[in-house]
């Protein structure tokens, strides 16, 4: 079954693919533009085929970076389904493109000036936030000579560190890693995805004046902010909140829409600024009212997903009713 995995692999890379969605027990299946399409043929995948391919699957879930299969590295994420494991195969690009390449709002640029605070990047699985992060990252080492530690434990794409200055990775707690980071001088902390770990030491490392950037999956910037404060205990949420508040910067939200004419897809995009105001709805809980906020927020660099779904659908970017299955406000599609 190895080889029949490896040739789903390959088949996903020939027609351009985004993903092989491998469940045992079932035909394995492919993400193409967007949209999950059956493979043609495909076989079920036999019980065990997956731990037998992967080597090793510890706990219910987990992710790993795999290969080469098919002359690429493959980001794996699997887990438990009903009947048996499941794991979604996504191929690695070679290398990070450069921030500039990656077709995003122009007021992004604005990012590359932040010194200290907290940016975050979000989006749900597979849409590419990873590497609009590791492009933001590798930018602003390129462009300065920084100190930065990264502590991204399932590096995807490398890096592009330029003259800045990088400070290895270090054993212990995520605690004992930002501690190490903030005692070395690191001006730059790239923590990758946000999972399993404690929001109150990355806001410290922000307070401390570092320029932490962290990926977290959801599907907008409320989900975003709701994810990191459901890290802590219900004792500590009031404190992570005020913290929040003071030390966010920035949440860029991103999803992969299927293009128009059917080949590939079209990145739309939510940006929130951590304005005096987006700040005061967070530290009052009011998370809910910040869509309202970006949207009125225009002249300050925001941007609403709703809006930039409704340009791209006006644009012949992509088509309206692809727009209408992911905004808030179908009104905001005009």
């Amino acid at each position: 079954m190895a080889t029949e995995i490896e040739s789903l692999l390959d088949y996903a890379l020939q027609i351009g693919a985004s993903e092989v969605v491998v469940t045992e027990g079932a035909p394995a299946a492919v993400r193409l533009a967007g949209k999950v399409c059956a493979i043609p043929d495909a076989p079920v995948v036999e019980f065990g085929a997956l731990r037998d391919f992967l080597g090793s699957m510890d706990g219910e879930s987990g992710l790993v970076i795999g290969g080469p299969w098919c002359n690429s590295r493959w980001r794996v994420r699997y887990f438990r389904a009903a009947l048996g494991n499941a794991a979604v195969f996504r191929p690695v690009l070679e290398e990070c493109p450069d921030f500039s390449a990656l077709g995003a709002p122009e007021m992004m640029n604005d990012l590359l000036g932040l010194s200290s605070g907290l940016v975050v990047f979000g989006g749900p699985a597979c849409c590419g936030k990873t590497t609009t992060a590791t492009a933001y990252v590798s930018a602003l080492c390129q462009s300065k000579i920084l100190r930065a530690s990264l502590l991204n434990s399932k590096e995807e794409l490398k890096v592009k560190a330029g003259d800045s200055l990088v400070l290895e990775d270090t054993n212990g707690s995520i605690q004992d890693k930002i501690d190490q980071a903030l005692r070395s001088g690191t001006d730059l902390i790239w923590l990758g995805d946000f999972e399993g770990i404690s929001l109150i030491p990355v806001l410290q490392a922000a307070e401390a004046g570092a320029l932490v950037v962290v990926n977290v999956s959801a599907g907008n910037t409320v989900g975003v902010l709701e994810a990191l404060l459901s890290s802590e205990e219900s004792g500590d949420r009031n404190l992570a909140r005020n913290m929040l508040a003071s030390v966010l910067k920035a949440v860029v939200v991103q999803r992969l829409i299927p293009a128009a004419e059917g080949n590939g897809a079209v990145p739309a995009w939510e940006i929130m600024y951590g304005t005096q105001n987006v700040a005061s709805r967070i530290r009052n809980g009011e998370q809910y009212t910040l869509p309202s906020i970006i949207a009125a927020s225009a002249s300050d660099g925001m941007l609403l997903m709703d809006d930039c779904l409704a340009e791209l659908a006006k644009a012949g970017y992509i088509l309206p009713e692809d727009a209408a299955k992911y905004v808030a406000n179908p009104a905001r599609l005009g």
